[in-house]
Parts: C-alpha cells; sequence; structure tokens
C-alpha cells in the first residue's frame, strides 16, 4: 500500500522562458491544489502556467498571457490530476520578479 503526502510541491521564482516548476516524481501520482503567483516587481509583468503530460504537448491553464499587477497575486486554485513525469511550467516577462508556490499531495 502506497502513502498519500500532502506537500509544498514546489517553489521560486518565475523564469523569463518556459521552465519546469514541478515534475511528478517517477512511481508516484500527484493532485496539485493550488498555484500562487505574486508580482513582486513595480510594473506588471505577463504570466504564464501549462501543464505538459509526459510525451505530450504543454496545455495552458491559465489564459494566454496573464497581466498581473504590480504586487498583486494570481491564485489557480482549479484541482489538476498528475501522473509520473507530468509537468507544471510557467514563465513571466521578467525572471526573479514573479514568486510562485504550488502546494498538492502525491501518492506513491
Amino acid at each position: 500500500m502506497g502513502s498519500f503526502t500532502i506537500k509544498n510541491l514546489g517553489n521560486g521564482q518565475l523564469p523569463n522562458s518556459i521552465g519546469d516548476l514541478y515534475t511528478v516524481p517517477a512511481s508516484t501520482t500527484a493532485v496539485i491544489r493550488s498555484i500562487v503567483l505574486i508580482n513582486t516587481n513595480t510594473t506588471a509583468e505577463t504570466v504564464n502556467l501549462y501543464f505538459l503530460k509526459s510525451g505530450g504537448t504543454a496545455r495552458r491553464i491559465i489564459p494566454k498571457s496573464l497581466s498581473l499587477a504590480a504586487n498583486n497575486s494570481l491564485v489557480f486554485d482549479s484541482p489538476l490530476t498528475m501522473g509520473a513525469a507530468d509537468k507544471i511550467q510557467g514563465d513571466t516577462t521578467t525572471a526573479s520578479k514573479v514568486d510562485y508556490v504550488i502546494s498538492g499531495a502525491e501518492y506513491a
């Protein structure tokens, strides 16, 4: 029998080109409960978030090139189920200006 662990799945700052924010470990499934973005810049940032199924094509999970105002946040709280090697990816206009936190659970 496997174990179910609620945890912080990832945190950091969005890159300025599409990058991996979280990858489901091998032999594991995951549920993303929320992704929080915080714009720490003094100007608006354009943000993108994607779900990439292992071996598939990246699909947007928020509107394309969403404008996130200075010092504001975005909370994505639509649960996503993910399999081994699936990824959450993201990007923004200016690297290191948008913080992110990904919360959810893994089952191994």
